[in-house]
């Protein structure tokens, strides 16, 4: 298949470190974004301690306290990884053969093929955005949601459960909630992290669990560590 071995839809901390950690044991990875601005960006500064050897521990930095430090960091660390291409499109469904998924369409148009795709598309799936009165169909503050790929999982049966995020106000941001969409724990493995319904898909994150920035990173460590065991 020409492509990636892995594609890795969501830049955020589980979809950054699975896809680092496999691209550093030679795998093929693509790692799709919807803003590169917005790699692996934190709310608040992360804090110690972290999943020994991840790129959150690498991405780290004290002396520096700004999130667009930290960001900034770990878009430099994956940028650098010979084997991951971090680039920026909007997942808008599945590429499927048969009962396979083998890659992407982009909203922008061109396709993206991989032998395995993992969703790790956090708060975006359905999201709905409130600051006070105001609602917008996002997943973060300035970030879209993701549509045309919610509908597409839709119209393929996948079930999903309603959450909410409560993000706090910061000294350059407002406070605000996000209601989103989670897959249905019984449409999610936990142990190989597989969505059941097709085969080559899974998902990782706070599309499938709720957690903190280092209990994310573990989790992509965690699938990658699968996936390396199935590439072989």
């Amino acid at each position: 298949m020409d492509g990636y071995q892995v594609l890795v839809v969501g830049a955020g901390f589980a979809g950054s470190e699975a896809a680092y950690r496999l691209a550093s044991e030679g795998v093929r990875v693509g790692l799709l974004t919807q803003s590169l601005d917005s790699v692996m960006m934190p709310f608040l500064l992360p804090r110690p301690p972290f999943p020994p050897g991840s790129l959150l521990e690498r991405a780290y930095g004290p002396e520096d306290p700004r999130v667009w430090a930290f960001h900034a960091r770990a878009k430099y660390l994956l940028e650098g990884e010979g084997n991951l291409h971090l680039f920026q499109a909007t997942a808008a469904g599945l590429l499927l053969e048969g009962d396979r998924a083998v890659g992407v369409r982009t909203w922008e148009g061109p396709p993206v093929r991989a032998e395995r795709v993992v969703l790790a598309v956090g708060s975006f799936l359905g999201a709905r955005l409130k600051i006070g009165e105001v609602e917008e169909e996002a997943g973060r503050l300035s970030e879209a949601s993701y549509p045309e790929l919610f509908e597409d999982l839709l119209a393929l049966g996948f079930r999903f459960q309603k959450r909410e995020g409560v993000v706090p106000e910061t000294p350059t941001t407002p406070g605000y909630r996000v209601h989103y969409h989670a897959f249905h724990p019984e449409e999610w493995e936990e142990a190989t992290f597989r969505l059941r319904r097709l085969a080559g898909l899974y998902a990782v994150g706070l599309c499938v669990r709720e957690g903190d920035y280092a209990l994310m990173s573990q989790e992509g460590l965690r699938l990658a560590e699968h996936l390396l065991h199935e590439l072989g």
